[in-house]
């Protein structure tokens, strides 16, 4: 008896403890705790899985597309061969490499088609509890060849806005871009020319572009036409009017130009190898500019031409990286200029062109066999553009509409020293309506454009409509504030790289 009591003492309190149901919640769910851990955990691994996966289909279709288009190009490729030269551009593409690993790749030839393979293996943070240490994900890629031959011209941006600092790399713009479009070249340009060929074209451009030399400048714009007073060969005398009206609040005296009546002040300046607007009937066509050359560019050493010269077509890397590591930032924009002289490069009528830097005839573009050929022109720009000419020598007037009665402060919008402006309107109009003119005629051609827009205000509607009239279509507008500027111009080689291997 007394030890059945005793008993009874003991175990009462378990017994209360057992049939008490408040505390039950507290109970399940700190039993519950675990596993719900390891299911958000699991979650995280999934997650990251699925973006190691994504990634590493994204550069398995870029490795793939120039596998296929280097097969192309070279009927004798072994799948080793192929394996090795695609591997690069996985790797470039391929941006979870320390996450995940890549494991296997491959590359077979299937003759009409080439496909690729690959697998990386990603270690797993909750899901080794269950035993799970790591996993490993496959991808895989085809691509039919067929082939087309790719004629490109690459319109780079070289103004002084380019000095600026790219807030997602903290590098100036231009080195970003020169980077970009080096890799772009590296990229698309095949190692060797096979069946089809590639071709690519530079034109730097700010508020002129430099034809390299004064030989082949005199060929574009005619000789030299000197000025009212002749102060050397190559020289021009312009006017300046410098009266305060005329540059608002701006105060100048003539300084050290010679004054002439009416508050105007006269300035000699040296004829570049730069060239401008082509005026008259034949402005916005690509008739031959031997016939109706371009215009002539009189530069202040303040707002001096493009350092780079344009380079015509050429299947030469080497010539073209070299060309785009040379660039430098500097002077204002004349974006219209830029745009023709990408379609020059392009076009077959020009005629100043020669040996492999000919373009081919618009004819190809409709062909159906082997000589058929794709022609396409890439603008990168900020649409910020403020330089139109009169009489070889950048307006002082508002040449973004061009008014012949609207004279504008140019200081603040920054197209040079004011003092270095001439006093007549812009002979073609604002720059804006020469763009917009330029571009139709270019679409028209039958040339494909794309826009890589670069610091683009779009509370301007003029720069918005300028990028949106130019392009193709709107699929055609690549947004590369909303990227990078490596990744615009490498998700346009993959598009080149699509286009050479399609019909």
């Amino acid at each position: 008896m007394l030890l059945s009591a005793a008993l009874n003492r003991l175990v009462r309190p378990f017994r209360r403890f057992i049939g008490n149901d408040r505390g039950n919640l507290s109970l399940i769910l700190g039993l519950s705790i675990l596993p719900l851990m390891v299911c958000a955990g699991t979650a995280v691994d999934l997650e990251r899985g699925i973006n190691a996966r994504t990634q590493l289909q994204s550069a398995i279709d870029s490795a793939t597309l120039y596998a296929a288009a280097y097969s192309s190009n070279n009927t004798g490729a072994t799948n080793a061969q192929l394996t090795t030269l695609a591997k690069t551009y996985l790797t470039q593409n391929y941006q979870n490499s320390g996450d995940a690993a890549i494991m296997t790749f491959n590359v077979v030839d299937n003759g009409n088609s080439v496909t690729a393979t690959a697998s990386v293996k990603y270690t797993t943070y909750f899901m080794a509890v269950a035993g799970y240490t790591s996993l490993t994900l496959n991808a895989d890629s085809t691509v039919q060849k067929s082939g087309i031959n790719l004629e490109v011209s690459l319109v780079l941006d070289n103004t002084n806005s380019m000095n600026s600092i790219n807030a997602s790399t903290g590098n100036t713009a231009i080195a970003d871009l020169k980077s970009a479009a080096a890799k772009f070249v590296s990229t698309v340009m095949p190692a060797t020319q096979g069946t089809y060929y590639t071709k690519i074209a530079v034109v730097p451009y700010n508020n002129s572009v430099n034809m390299g030399s004064s030989t082949f400048a005199a060929t574009v714009r005619g000789s030299v036409q000197n000025g009212n007073s002749n102060n050397g060969t190559g020289r021009q005398t312009q006017q300046f009017n410098t009266s305060p009206n005329y540059l608002a609040s701006y105060s100048l005296n003539c300084d050290n130009y010679s004054p002439l009546s009416n508050n105007v002040c006269q300035d000699t300046l040296s004829v570049t190898n730069c060239v401008t607007e082509r005026t008259g009937a034949q402005a916005y066509t690509d008739a031959s500019i031997i016939t109706y050359p371009v215009g002539w560019n009189y530069a202040s050493s303040a707002n001096g031409c493009t350092a780079t010269p344009v380079v015509p077509l050429t299947t030469s890397s080497s010539t073209l990286t070299t060309a785009i590591n040379s660039m430098a930032a500097g002077g204002s924009t004349g974006g219209q200029i830029g745009i023709g002289w990408g379609w020059y490069t392009l076009s077959p009528n020009v005629g100043i062109w020669s040996g492999t830097s000919v373009p081919a005839s618009y004819a190809k573009l409709t062909a159906t066999d082997q000589t058929k050929v794709r022609k396409v022109m890439i603008l990168m720009t900020d649409g910020e553009y403020n330089s139109a000419y009169c009489k070889g020598v950048i307006t002082g007037y508002d040449t973004t509409n061009g008014s012949s009665g609207n004279p504008y402060f140019w200081s603040v919008v920054g197209s040079g020293d004011p003092s270095n402006h001439i006093g007549c309107a812009p002979t073609n109009g604002g720059v804006y309506s020469q763009a917009n003119s330029m571009c139709a005629a270019i679409k028209a051609s039958g040339i494909e454009v794309y826009v890589i827009t670069f610091q683009l205000d779009s509370s301007y509607s003029q720069r918005v409509s300028l990028v949106n009239n130019c392009a193709t279509d709107s699929s055609h507008v690549i947004d590369a504030d909303s990227t990078s500027l490596d990744a615009a111009f490498q998700g346009l080689a993959n598009k080149i790289l699509a286009m050479r291997i399609s019909s």
